[in-house]
């Protein structure tokens, strides 16, 4: 009876520590955005960059590193020459205390693990340090301590802008026919081939057309194709009809503080129902909710418009991108062209991303978990704080004060100016959200907006100012 007793007690503390949120940082996540942000719309030519690695090593083990691991960075520091490098047990600490430790402000100290949080931070300036060559003369003389900490510390808010988007990038781009398609960066949709269409000149006199690509060997639905006119505003079949199949990678779940209907998973219809697309297995995929509402909507409803109105037909494509054997397409690629009018009323060629904002999706098998782990986190620098000021700090505060730092020398220019501005508008558009009793998923969705055009703005500017930096261009564009 004991024994059994034992079991039943451990069993029920399993369950509890399975519903417990556990912090956890995505390493390839946060290099795929800090190099967005340091070199800008060349940074796939930097991934492979042995100074990169290190400063990406060095940002690991200052801001994600917990439960004995890392060991692996501290090696290859080692092996770049970064000298007097702690051990491991030195700068250790568990996973419950990364969000006060590692994720609030460049200089906030973490009492509890001051000395651990200290050498975590001076090992990404020593890194840096080793990286750009900055001497000893150089804090001597000139401001060579300064840029180093103010580097590091950009690089550690850029981190947690990472973590606050929340997002696997890599998941989301696509190698399309007429060229690839950038990772997801806040916008629904992305233009391709310059908006234009791909249809053929013989496909540009179809009167009366439709295909459904056949199921491939997972069950996945393929292009689909229909010249949409008066007569096939929804025609096709009932709802009713189609029933509870569930498509490839259905794995239903809801998400009510960060999604306005909750559940995350549509049966997205390939050839929308209010166009006419029929309720079968080939038009139907799973696609989040903001596939649906945010990014294929607006298209669906600007064809189905155009038609009510001038009672003129619309070539209508739609190619859904799969990578490998994932079940989940990354995205879908929609062509139109007006028939009548040839393409003046209707012409576009874009893709629109299948992901949800703070939600972590495995595209091979469509299980999903909430991502964004430090949104609201009492203990996480927050994103942007209505007043803010040093007593009240946000993410947006401190990195404007190393930024100025950082580009002390640039501060008078059209490009920091203009930065500047930018973030100022952001800024107060996101400090004001939440004060006119909106639901928490619309304050999630508007504060995501903001995160995602603050990145933006980053990602547009720093790489510009970093290039007129001596330190950075003799590191990064020495042979260009």
């Amino acid at each position: 009876m004991k024994k059994r007793l034992i079991a039943f007690v451990l069993a029920i503390v399993m369950l509890l520590l399975m519903d417990l949120p556990v912090f956890a940082c995505n390493e390839k996540q946060t290099e795929t955005y800090e190099l967005q942000l340091l070199f800008g719309e060349e940074y796939s030519s930097f991934d492979s960059k042995q100074e990169f690695k290190m400063l990406m090593s060095a940002l690991y083990l200052c801001s994600e590193q917990c439960d004995n691991q890392g060991q692996d960075k501290l090696d290859f520091l080692d092996r770049r020459h970064v000298r007097r490098l702690p051990e491991l047990e030195e700068l250790n600490i568990k996973n419950s205390d990364l969000a006060e430790c590692s994720h609030n402000s460049w200089e906030y100290e973490y009492i509890q693990l001051s000395r651990i949080q200290n050498r975590r931070k001076k090992l990404l300036v020593k890194t840096v340090k080793t990286v750009f060559q900055f001497s000893f003369f150089d804090g001597l003389f000139h401001d060579g301590n300064q840029k180093a900490d103010s580097f590091s510390a950009m690089l550690y808010y850029m981190h947690i802008l990472s973590d606050l988007l929340a997002d696997n990038p890599s998941a989301s781009d696509a190698s399309l026919e007429s060229g690839n398609v950038n990772p997801f960066s806040g916008s629904a949709s992305e233009e391709v081939n310059g908006n234009q269409p791909g249809f053929t000149p013989e496909q540009m006199k179809y009167a009366d057309y439709s295909f459904y690509s056949e199921l491939d060997y997972l069950h996945r639905c393929g292009m689909a194709f229909k010249v949409i006119g008066p007569d096939t505003l929804q025609t096709g079949d009932s709802k009713e009809d189609f029933g509870m199949n569930d498509p490839p990678g259905w794995s239903q779940k809801r998400y009510d503080d960060i999604i306005d209907v909750g559940y995350l998973y549509h049966r997205c219809h390939l050839i929308a129902h209010q166009l006419g697309g029929n309720e079968d297995q080939k038009n139907i995929m799973t696609g989040t909710s903001y596939l649906n509402e945010t990014g294929m909507k607006p298209y669906e409803e600007k064809v189905a418009n155009y038609v009510r109105k001038t009672g003129n037909h619309v070539l209508y494509r739609v190619t859904p991108f799969y990578k490998g054997k994932n079940l989940i397409a990354s995205g879908v690629q929609i062509e139109a062209y007006s028939i009548e009018d040839k393409g003046q009323g209707v012409c576009f060629n874009v893709y629109c991303y299948n992901v949800q904002p703070g939600v972590e999706i495995n595209y091979n098998t469509g299980d999903n978990n909430r991502a964004d782990t430090i949104y609201d986190d009492p203990h996480a620098l927050p994103f942007a704080v209505y007043k803010a000021d040093e007593n009240n700090p946000d993410l947006i505060l401190e990195m404007n004060k190393h930024l100025a730092i950082l580009f002390e020398d640039h501060t008078s220019s059209r490009i920091y100016i203009s930065m500047m501005d930018n973030i100022g508008t952001v800024a107060e558009k996101a400090r004001n959200i939440g004060l006119k009793g909106e639901k928490p998923a619309q304050i999630y969705k508007a504060r995501k907006e903001c995160q995602y055009e603050y990145f933006n703005i980053l990602k547009e500017h720093i790489p510009l100012l970093l290039r007129k930096e001596d330190f950075f261009s003799k590191v990064f564009y020495k042979y260009r």
